[in-house]
Parts: structure tokens; C-alpha cells; sequence
């Protein structure tokens, strides 16, 4: 009777070692994803800023571009240096960039205010606002010069201008 109750306790005995593994193999455990480290800046190298500079002669002023495809399709061309010619009696600023922004997904229509950037759908150009205007469904916004910043472009006349990334 003692044996016929020894085997299922060994038995049992057995199985469990064996289900624990003897302890020699690797562990597995889920990796975090590295953080990328900082660049000489300071800033995260894997991060994607949609800021830009556009130097206007001997100054720079600062834009924060908007998350859309359009404003990305731009930042991935800078630097860049184009000639912005006056329209509209200093209205706006504009530039036909080549080929032209990709506008898909992008939302339209805006009432541009000083200062915005913006692409106007049926030409393709690139409108930089010195003034308000009114509502257009045609208008893409894709940006906006930081701060006071328009007073270097609200002038009269063609203005050449470099665009770089910050």
C-alpha cells in the first residue's frame, strides 16, 4: 500500500522538476526601446522640429511650420533660397516652389492673418501673408512666422530670402 502511494508522489516529484528547468537557460525579458540621446543641442535626434529660420538679408526671424503633409513636403526641401515677390501691393509674399508641395490630406480654406504661410491650391504657390485677408477655400495653411516677425518681408518689392531648418 506505501508504494501504490509513492509512485503518484514521485511521479508528481518528477514532473514539477522538470516543468522548472534547471535554471541554467537564458531569461527572457522585454526590451524597452533605447531613448534616442541628445544632440549637441540638446534636442532628441529623432525628434522632427517644425521650426525654420528664413533669413531676410542681415536678420533672421523664426516660423513654426504645421503638422501636415504640405509643410513636411517643405521642411524636407531646406535650405532653400528663393526670390519672394510682392502681389497684391504687399498683401502677401510668394514663391512657386518646383515641383510643387504635396497638398494630399491637407486641410483647405483658411483667412490667412499676418504672418501665416500658406499655399494657394490653384497655382501651387507658396503665399506669405503681410497682411489679413479674407476667407479662401483655396488657401492652405502650413505655417506662421513667429513673434513680430513679418515686419522684415512687409516691405515693398521682391525680396530674396533663405529657408533653413532648425
Amino acid at each position: 500500500m506505501k508504494i501504490l502511494l509513492l509512485i503518484p508522489f514521485l511521479s508528481l516529484a518528477v514532473l514539477s522538476m522538470a516543468a522548472c528547468g534547471s535554471g541554467d537557460e537564458e531569461t527572457l525579458v522585454p526590451t524597452q526601446p533605447v531613448p534616442a540621446q541628445p544632440d549637441e543641442d540638446g534636442d532628441n535626434e529623432t525628434a522632427t522640429s517644425m521650426k525654420m529660420n528664413i533669413i531676410v538679408g542681415d536678420r533672421t526671424i523664426t516660423a513654426t511650420m504645421e503638422d501636415n503633409a504640405a509643410a513636411r513636403d517643405f521642411l524636407s526641401r531646406l535650405p532653400l533660397e528663393v526670390t519672394l515677390n510682392d502681389f497684391n501691393n504687399t498683401t502677401e509674399k510668394v514663391f512657386y516652389p518646383n515641383p510643387a508641395l504635396t497638398v494630399d490630406g491637407v486641410a483647405r480654406g483658411c483667412a490667412p492673418m499676418s504672418g501665416d504661410i500658406t499655399i494657394y491650391a490653384p497655382w501651387g504657390n507658396v503665399a506669405i501673408f503681410c497682411k489679413n485677408w479674407s476667407h479662401s477655400n483655396d488657401l492652405l495653411k502650413i505655417g506662421h512666422i513667429d513673434d513680430n516677425g513679418i515686419e522684415a518681408l512687409n516691405i515693398g518689392g521682391d525680396i530674396t530670402v533663405k529657408f533653413e531648418r532648425q
